[in-house]
């Protein structure tokens, strides 16, 4: 096997396990608010606590991963997240599991986003089929993730063994990545300038800011369809199992998305733009749809516009500055974890009404949508 064909491997595994890992926190974030004695409701703190955690590790790490290495700093990451899990083994109280949580964002955040950007620089040539295979294994650990929190949920009847588990895996990540990952060398004069904010010196170029836009947005209409979905359904009448199974059947087709896209090197704009049409049929469709087959589609139809956006404005904005593809990263991830924090409290929670909530994500799509042609009109005056 060529180093490269390995390092492909490696990190679409990597990046296959962190989909699961995400997921399995997802499903269990209720289950650990109630251990402390709180409202169910209450997990959406200890999803605040751990963003919080992968916002500052994104802005720290991003500039630093293009002189020190991004998989130095991946493994640096790593060993956090999983001193993160350890407490989150242990704990049985706010505080530490706070800790835990803040630790296992830390970690997260940069080591999903650097991953991608080592696939995007190993592959300069096939950038988006590497970047889409991933991350549609991302969708794979996304689905796999809930049914073995839940697997693991049942067997022990506490969320702690889970962890354990998230701790072990992620450890040997380290370890892989660590011993046959070849690092570049150290410069020998570090640049003064890379401060943990140089990354934003790249929004200085009006096309760099169009791709950032354009991530915040996208996360703002991906990040409802899970939870709002499966309440969609609910209140339409369809079971428990029905409207969980729904959450799968939008990972899934957005797998098939990803799986697409993989096939679209260099026309990632108008990918963009024809993905993102499909997306915003599919919110629209979902909460006026008469019948249980038409809201099937409609779910169908929302996770196969969501799949190769997220991966192809990743691969454009790293082309765009090979040379501080970290910091372009880091840019993105920081757009991706906004774009999670804002819009469900926004779209979601504060309508109190499903068909606002999915008529306003739709609106998103076609924010994508402009932002997509106005980024398409700009590389073009630049060739010229």
């Amino acid at each position: 096997m060529s180093r490269q064909t390995h390092q492909n491997l490696l990190f679409s595994l990597f990046i296959t396990v962190l989909g699961m890992i995400i997921n399995i926190f997802h499903a269990m974030a209720d289950k650990m608010a109630l251990s402390l004695g709180r409202l169910a409701s209450d997990a959406g703190l200890l999803i605040s606590i751990y963003a919080l955690g992968s916002l500052i590790s994104v802005v720290l790490s991003s500039t630093l991963a293009d002189w020190a290495g991004k998989r130095r700093v991946i493994v640096g990451t790593m060993s956090v997240m999983c001193l993160g899990f350890a407490l989150l083994f242990i704990s049985h109280t706010f505080l530490p599991m706070a800790l835990g949580l803040f630790l296992f964002g830390f970690g997260f955040g940069p080591s999903e986003g650097l991953g991608s950007a080592v696939l995007s620089d190993e592959n300069p040539g096939n950038a988006s089929k590497w970047m889409n295979i991933a991350h549609s294994g991302f969708g794979l650990g996304a689905i796999i993730g809930p049914l073995l929190a839940v697997a693991f949920f049942q067997a022990s009847g506490s969320h702690h063994l889970i962890f354990l588990f998230c701790g072990v895996l992620a450890l040997g990540f380290v370890a892989w990545i660590a011993l046959t990952a070849k690092n570049p060398p150290l410069p020998k004069h570090r640049e003064a300038r890379q401060s943990p904010l140089a990354m934003f010196e790249l929004l200085r170029e009006k096309r760099f800011v169009y791709l950032t836009l354009m991530m915040f947005f996208y996360l703002g209409f991906e990040a409802i369809a899970p939870t709002y979905t499966k309440q969609l359904f609910l209140a339409k009448g369809s079971s428990e199992a029905q409207s969980a199974l729904m959450i799968s059947l939008f990972w899934g087709t957005m797998i098939i998305g990803r799986l697409i896209g993989a096939r679209m090197h260099n026309k990632e704009l108008l990918s963009i733009r024809a993905f993102s049409l499909l997306a915003a049929i599919g919110m629209l469709l979902l909460p006026l749809a008469p019948s249980l087959p038409l809201r099937v589609l409609a779910v169908a139809l929302f996770g196969f516009g969501c799949g190769p956006t997220w991966p192809m404005l990743v691969v454009l904005a790293t082309r765009m500055f090979p040379e501080r593809s970290g910091a372009a990263m880091g840019m993105m991830m920081l757009a991706t974890m906004g774009g999670l924090t804002v819009f469900p409290f926004l779209f979601g929670t504060l309508p109190g009404n499903l068909t606002a909530t999915f008529v306003l994500a739709a609106g998103l799509a076609g924010l994508v949508i402009l932002l997509s042609a106005l980024e398409g009109r700009a590389e073009a005056a630049r060739a010229h």
